[in-house]
């Protein structure tokens, strides 16, 4: 994929043979099969066609503890993505992460122009309120590479949200207890554009195309609007190992929908 978009979502509501089904079929149905599964995979490489009439096999393996559900649409792929279960099984030594149900994806750039970047916006959007996350970040994979990677690391440093906020991004979504939390809503509106999210919580945008997110201008403000809630409280590639400043979870609501699965 090419000037790829990268989208993340991170959730506290653990991953039942319930849930697993709601959120594989809202990937599934949105926008009448937009971003529908061409293939689907337990683990790479993605083999398996994906059967939106029968999705059985592939809730089972995210529903199962560790487990994962990848999936690929196109050919050349347009967009991609996995779904990851991190709660450990009953056995293990250790207790499960607290943001045991985590979602990434990418989009290629192209294909969201074609078919309208607000699209691909409005599926991060919807899938943040089904999977009722607390924290969702769209902005290009440049970006969050920059804000996320260094020269001796194969992988994305800072994104534990438990240990707190990975950063700013072109597009932001938070949970309403979580930028209470923040005080997103004291930000000078010359930082942001803030918006109320459908279901609750809040979006900050910082610029309006992809194209512009590593902008002097763009990351001038963000530094800035990180100053402004607290810089102790986000992730900085540049002092990967600090400790950040993170909210009492037990006392931020758990992000509900309509209808629990």
């Amino acid at each position: 994929m090419k000037k790829t978009l990268a989208m993340a979502l991170f959730s506290r509501r653990s991953l039942t043979v319930a849930v697993a089904k709601q959120q594989i079929t809202a990937l599934s149905e949105f926008g009448g099969g937009l971003m529908r599964p061409d293939k689907c995979g337990k683990t790479e490489p993605v083999r398996t066609l994906f059967d939106p009439a029968d999705i059985s096999t592939p809730v089972q393996w995210l529903a199962e503890p560790h487990g994962e559900f990848f999936y690929l649409k196109g050919n050349p792929v347009h967009a991609s993505g996995e779904m990851w279960n991190l709660i450990h099984p009953a056995t293990a030594r250790f207790p499960s992460p607290l943001f045991s149900n985590y979602w990434t994806g990418r989009f290629d750039g192209k294909w969201a122009d074609r078919i309208g970047n607000g699209k691909v916006e409005e599926f991060v959007s919807e899938m943040f309120r089904v999977t009722h996350s607390d924290f969702g970040l769209l902005t290009t994979e440049v970006d969050l590479k920059a804000k996320n990677t260094d020269t001796t690391s194969y992988s994305y440093q800072g994104v534990k949200l438990e240990f707190g906020v990975p950063g700013l991004y072109r597009i932001n979504m938070f949970s309403s207890g979580f930028a209470k939390w923040l005080g997103v809503e004291t930000l000078p509106q010359k930082l942001v554009t803030s918006k109320e999210l459908p279901g609750g919580g809040v979006s900050l945008r910082f610029c309006e195309f992809p194209e512009r997110c590593r902008d002097f201008e763009i990351l001038k403000r963000q530094r800035a609007a990180i100053e402004w809630l607290g810089p102790g409280k986000f992730f900085n590639i540049s002092f990967p190992n600090r400790k950040l400043e993170s909210p009492n979870w037990s006392h931020i609501p758990t992000p509900r929908v309509d209808s629990e699965g």
